[in-house]
């Protein structure tokens, strides 16, 4: 064995170690909480709340809304911003690459001017990266994607766009 071999094997096997107790104490298995059932107090009805409530109909009770059907398989900062907003600015950038900061700031500032909703992809995370790779092959980052609710992608710019762009963009598409 040379040298070098068996310093690339000592590396190696401390990085291996290092995995190990690293793993060991500090990514253990949640620990299970027990919750105890819920406790139902039944209230009797009043005789002067149901007198009153004779000879008038019953007010019907309001639901809360459903929320707004989104792809489940879109990104989870898009689906977030999807919920709240039916169009949406989404902008893929990679943190640290010179121009990403910029393209992000110029997709916030359109979607702030187009009242839409904004969210920022990081293709750095992996998950994001599969999604994007697989729904868009061959964007690259920064893209700007303006999507509507459920989820389609109704514009899709590669490379920079200036705020005005984006905003006419956003405007469009509703």
């Amino acid at each position: 064995m040379t040298r070098r071999t068996k310093l690339y094997g000592g590396v190696g096997l401390g990085l291996v170690l290092v995995a190990l107790v690293f793993k060991l104490l500090v990514l253990r298995p949640p620990v299970p909480v027990t919750v105890p059932p819920p406790v139902v107090h039944r209230v009797a009805p009043s005789p002067v709340a149901s007198h009153v409530a004779v000879g008038r109909p019953a007010k019907p009770t309001r639901r809360a809304p459903a929320p707004p059907a989104v792809d489940p398989t879109l990104p989870a900062p898009l689906r977030l911003a999807l919920r709240h907003h039916p169009v949406v600015v989404a902008v893929l950038y990679a943190p640290g690459v010179p121009g990403d900061d910029a393209a992000l700031a110029s997709a916030r500032s359109g979607a702030a001017a187009a009242h839409a909703g904004f969210a920022a992809l990081n293709v750095h995370d992996e998950k994001i990266a599969e999604v994007i790779a697989t729904r868009l092959p061959g964007t690259s980052d920064p893209s700007v994607l303006v999507v509507r609710r459920p989820g389609d992608i109704r514009f899709l710019a590669n490379g920079y766009l200036d705020g005005a762009a984006i905003a006419q963009a956003a405007h469009t598409v509703r």
